[in-house]
């Protein structure tokens, strides 16, 4: 349920999803990861790096290039909350049925699952009043708040 509520609350700052659901219509097949090259100012070498990319299911006469783009930047100081991590984190413990599936994002937790376990989540999808709960928590957080006016 930890890991969850963290991706929720990623997924609301940083790809602007305010309501259960936009959330609830996230799917495994709109974020891809991808890898940029960045320059370092200093040495003028070149690092890359790595982020998640969201791409909104476009909207009624929408074209593609029209499309809005949010993204989600590894962070490297802090590998415990860096977004990245935590999303392949997340992958790796889903059922393999579901991981390319596009109508499907937020997986329910097994009841019964160790530490250990390979899967954490079952096939089904997370239902819209626990959503609803986490959401309502998470946007009370300042810091959420604030990055989506900046966005606006």
């Amino acid at each position: 349920q930890v890991l969850l509520n963290t991706l929720v609350y990623f997924n609301t700052k940083y790809f602007q999803l305010k309501t259960p659901d936009e959330h609830l219509k996230l799917s495994f097949s709109h974020i891809m990861k991808h890898w940029k090259k960045t320059n370092i100012a200093k040495s003028g070498e070149q690092n890359r790096t790595v982020l998640l990319r969201y791409y909104p299911p476009p909207l009624k006469g929408q074209k593609n290039e029209d499309r809005k783009m949010y993204e989600q930047h590894e962070s490297t100081e802090n590998p415990l909350r860096c977004p990245v991590k935590l999303y392949e984190f997340y992958l790796s413990k889903c059922p393999e049925s579901t991981k390319n599936r596009n109508d499907m994002f937020y997986l329910q937790p097994e009841r019964s699952c160790v530490p250990d376990s390979p899967v954490w989540y079952s096939q089904a999808l997370l239902n819209k009043f626990s959503m609803e709960k986490m959401l309502a928590r998470l946007l009370m957080v300042r810091e959420v708040q604030e990055h989506m006016l900046a966005d606006q």
